[in-house]
């Protein structure tokens, strides 16, 4: 297969970019990822307005089920071809890692195709059994992707894996919603699931510069099995606390109230998984390099200034200002926009909109390791982080007979989870060259801030343009207070916008 070139001036591999290029690289990454999250909603919002209702939730099942199983069996590929392998030959290393990718591909299509009878028989929609067994096609074509888009990433060229993306979601979306049309049936899902995935695998190839290929490198295999390999079981917590969840509470609570658990949270989560791409895809190749630079030790070492110090700082700094921003913007709004979205009969209470702004602040702050612990292939520790965090869905299940109310069930689950967070910081801590003072801050502001304007909703209900114009006041003194603490701590507004070394491309 043969791939595409571009046009035009390059960078030397391994250089950073230049001042004026900077501010085209982050909007790169962002269009790639504003792609990845509004698709989705507005294919959402046009088949849950075009669809029966009936066809809508078996349209939604067939994607439900399609993201389950890659979420469950991610062996982190993309990441491996983005630390590389400075052993081996490049052409060994992403020919490698096309096998392992060709490999996982093949096994979630057959794990899908087994478990099609048993999903339709839970579901209890025996008609849509063809659909199922048809569904394991998408898997089995993205497996053929080439990682040669991720590979450019290191260098910081992000439009070619943003291009991907967005074409995968736009093909998804108009095949999707223009069946949906002309059939009024869930059959539509399936076609574009399918068609988004053909188009990545097309797009991919057309602007890696490395041809696709395939190899088998035993070190590489080896070093790719062992990053990977604690990452399934993390697959796995992660799927049940992002979907089991709602399990529990349609199981507990009624299926009227997963409706509308499911649209506020649905809404609340979305933004959240694009966020924390972006940061990562951001952050991974300058913390590789910086990793390197320093001998790949897990701490600082003594006698000198450990380089990822500024640049986590920077990593968490970013991370609680979007989370604090974003959580202020769902208490302000949140009640209204998705009333209108979905419709008045899933118009959400302020005081759950406050629940979920809260523990949606929180599960951002959860990715305070991500970055650093991929860099350094440290993912046991997410492994026992996502652990923890599935438990803490089932601590907010058992606190339901003792108030059987959705708003309880969520402000437990933030609780929950917030023990899970300052655990995961005292030890990212200890793990990494943090600045701890200033880290403890930014975990704690954006959550004490939204929880008081939470609980001022509860106590002075006010008009909305009141309610409003009172969350633009605090967000206008909490960025204020962001600014002092971090040059306080020696972080300036140039450093939060500087994006460090690149890890470099392997040849």
């Amino acid at each position: 297969m043969r791939l595409g070139m571009r046009p035009g001036t390059r960078r030397a591999p391994g250089t950073a970019p230049g001042p004026g290029s900077r501010l085209r690289t982050g909007a790169t990454l962002l269009s790639g990822n504003m792609a990845d999250m509004l698709f989705p909603l507005l294919r959402n919002i046009a088949l849950a307005h075009t669809l029966p209702k009936e066809q809508y939730g078996v349209a939604l099942s067939l994607s439900v089920v399609a993201a389950f199983a890659e979420l469950a069996t991610d062996i982190g590929i993309q990441y491996s071809a983005v630390r590389g392998h400075d052993e081996a030959d490049p052409e060994a290393v992403y020919g490698t890692l096309h096998a392992l990718a060709l490999i996982r591909s093949t096994l979630i299509a057959l794990v899908l195709l087994a478990s099609a009878p048993l999903v339709v028989w839970a579901l209890d929609v025996p008609d849509a059994l063809w659909a199922f067994l048809l569904l394991p096609l998408a898997p089995f074509l993205r497996g053929f992707q080439n990682l040669g888009v991720k590979e450019l990433t290191r260098t910081y060229e992000f439009w070619p894996d943003a291009a991907t993306t967005a074409a995968a979601q736009a093909a998804w979306t108009v095949i999707a919603v223009g069946i949906a049309l002309v059939s009024r049936d869930y059959a539509c899902m399936l076609f574009g699931i399918v068609g988004g995935a053909a188009v990545s695998v097309l797009v991919s190839h057309l602007l890696a510069r490395r041809r696709w290929r395939l190899a088998w490198d035993r070190p590489v295999a080896r070093e790719a099995e062992r990053f990977g390999r604690p990452l399934i079981p993390n697959g796995l917590a992660n799927a049940f606390s992002i979907m089991g969840d709602r399990l529990l509470v349609g199981s507990l609570l009624g299926v009227s109230t997963l409706g509308l658990y499911g649209n506020a949270m649905g809404v609340a989560l979305m933004p959240r998984g694009q966020l924390l791409k972006f940061l990562t895809s951001l952050y991974l190749p300058a913390l590789v390099a910086a990793g390197k630079a320093h001998g790949q030790s897990p701490g600082p070492s003594a006698g000198r200034p450990d380089p990822r110090s500024l640049l986590l700082d920077r990593w968490a700094a970013w991370l609680s200002v979007a989370s604090f921003t974003y959580g202020l913007g769902l208490l302000a709004l949140g009640v209204p926009v998705i009333g209108f979205v979905f419709g008045a009969a899933y118009r959400p209470s302020q005081g759950l909109v406050s629940a979920i702004a809260v523990d949606v602040c929180i599960k951002s702050l959860l990715a305070f390791p991500v970055a650093p612990c991929l860099a350094g292939g440290q993912t046991g520790f997410l492994l026992r982080g996502s652990i923890a965090g599935a438990g803490a869905v089932l601590l907010a299940a058992l606190s339901v007979p003792l108030h059987g109310t959705l708003e309880g069930f969520v402000a437990a689950l933030a609780a929950a989870e917030g023990l899970v967070l300052a655990w995961i910081v005292r030890r990212s801590l200890r793990l990494h060259p943090f600045t701890p003072a200033l880290a403890w801050f930014l975990v704690l502001f954006p959550i004490g801030v939204t929880a008081g304007l939470g609980a001022v909703a509860a106590t002075w209900p006010m008009p909305l343009a009141d309610w409003v114009a009172l969350c633009v006041v605090c967000g206008l003194a909490g960025l204020g207070a962001y600014g002092f603490a971090l040059r306080s701590h020696g972080v300036g507004l140039r450093d939060m916008v500087r994006m460090g070394e690149p890890a470099g491309a392997l040849g």
